[in-house]
C-alpha cells in the first residue's frame, strides 16, 4: 500500500512540474512572438516609406519630362 502511495505521489508531482513548465514555455514563445511581429512590422514600415519616396521621385521626374517636352 505504501508503494502505491509512493507512486501516486511521484506522478503527482511530475505532472505538476509537466503543467508548470508548459506554462512557462507558452509565456516565453509569447514574447518571442510579440518581438518578431513588432520587428516585422517596424521592417513593413520601412519599407513602405521607402517605396513611397521612390514613386515620388518618379512622379516629379515623369512631370519634369513633361515639362520638357511641352516647351
Amino acid at each position: 500500500m505504501k508503494k502505491i502511495i509512493a507512486l501516486f505521489a511521484i506522478v503527482s508531482v511530475f505532472g505538476f512540474v509537466a503543467c508548470n513548465n508548459a506554462a512557462e514555455t507558452t509565456e516565453e514563445g509569447m514574447e518571442e512572438a510579440t518581438e518578431a511581429v513588432e520587428e516585422a512590422a517596424t521592417e513593413a514600415v520601412d519599407t513602405a516609406a521607402s517605396l513611397l519616396e521612390s514613386a515620388g521621385d518618379a512622379v516629379e521626374e515623369a512631370g519634369d519630362a513633361v515639362e520638357e517636352v511641352a516647351n
